[in-house]
């Protein structure tokens, strides 16, 4: 059995960025192009995950020992707030992930970081909502590059070749107080409770041994 538990804990793989949310930023989308429209995934307060597949590359020289460039944008975060995102992935797609978190304003001031963000919005399909592919205004927003590299050998030269998207699960997750993820909430919750359980009980079962013990001396006594 606990082998068995252990094998499902395994099954999956997990890389995070944790980062603090900025000012809004100075340059408003709407005067920009670059920011007016952008076709790519994005998270917000209300929107706290997205699943979708990321493009992998085998890591060369050629590229900087980079995996293949995708981006999502974070938006109407809460300003100076801790937050940490997570790319979940399955165990079976061996895959190693480097992200990078980036203000509005640097991307916008970086030729290589806007071209990528250019090149990865065109090469998606145009089927994005305004509500996702759009910066909300005057709102604490960032732009995060996540290079996913292929990190597997086979003997099969096509998925050598030409890696396969992997498919993963992108998790915003606010920190509560700036100190906690607020998934990890309930299980706080659960071991605290467990931990006021196991107290209560400690002291009963302590009560009753000494009950006991004094019953078994007060016998000796009374022959004495």
């Amino acid at each position: 059995l606990l082998l068995c538990t252990f094998a499902k804990c395994v099954v999956g793989n997990v890389e995070k960025i944790i980062f603090v949310s900025p000012p809004p930023s100075a340059i408003g989308s709407s005067n920009h192009p670059a920011l007016s429209s952008l076709n790519i995934n994005t998270l917000t307060q209300d929107e706290l995950s997205v699943r979708t597949n990321l493009d992998r590359i085998f890591a060369s020289e050629q590229t900087s020992f980079q995996g293949q460039s995708s981006w999502i944008l974070l938006t109407n975060l809460t300003e100076n707030q801790r937050y940490e995102l997570r790319v979940c992935w399955s165990a079976l797609e061996p895959t190693r992930f480097d992200m990078e978190a980036y203000t509005l304003d640097t991307v916008l001031e970086n030729d290589k970081l806007l071209q990528s963000l250019n090149a990865y919005a065109a090469s998606r399909p145009n089927v994005q909502t305004s509500k996702q592919s759009t910066i909300i205004p005057n709102s604490s927003s960032l732009l995060i590059e996540i290079h996913s590299a292929a990190d597997y050998f086979t003997d099969n030269a096509e998925l050598m070749t030409n890696p396969p998207p992997v498919l993963v699960d992108l998790i915003l997750d606010p920190f509560l107080f700036n100190v906690l993820p607020r998934s990890l909430l309930p299980t706080v919750g659960y071991l605290s409770l467990l931990g006021i359980v196991t107290w209560f009980v400690a002291r009963w079962v302590a009560s009753s041994l000494q009950s006991v013990a004094d019953s078994m001396e007060t016998p000796s006594k009374k022959q004495n």
